[in-house]
């Protein structure tokens, strides 16, 4: 398997198990009387900075040239992607919000679009057509 599609599904597998593993310690504790805020950044956060270290790791090991090339309009998709999944996530919610939960999140888009473009290498000249036109 070719090391930037295992950092991808690395990015995405390790969110959701994290998800899955975040939310039955923070049921865990509502089951036992305590308020789960008050814990938040004692059971989340070092498994967010562990998520975050790994990816990290990583995404050292990968090649530019295996990622793809940059254009304005898959930019635009991602953008409007991560504004659709950050609203939707983030919005039904009435009780008080988890930061580590939205940190987790802003982490993992970030990742994941990095994953596809190298952020380094973007500029204005990068999503102007190469052709010229006549």
């Amino acid at each position: 398997m070719l090391v930037l599609r295992k950092y991808q599904l690395d990015i995405v597998f390790l969110f959701f198990a994290l998800l899955i593993i975040t939310s039955l310690v923070f049921h865990g504790l509502s089951y036992f009387g305590e308020d789960p805020h008050n814990f938040e950044w004692y059971t989340a956060g070092p498994l967010v900075v562990l998520y975050f270290a790994y990816i990290w790791e990583m995404r050292s090991k990968i090649n530019i040239s295996e990622r793809r090339k940059l254009t304005g309009k898959t930019l635009i998709y991602w953008i409007v992607l991560g504004i659709i999944l950050f609203t939707n996530f983030s919005s039904p919610i009435s009780v008080r919000e988890y930061l580590t939960i939205n940190i987790l999140f802003i982490v993992f888009t970030l990742f994941l679009a990095d994953s596809y473009w190298d952020f380094k290498k973007i500029t204005l000249r990068s999503f102007q057509d190469k052709k010229e036109y006549r």
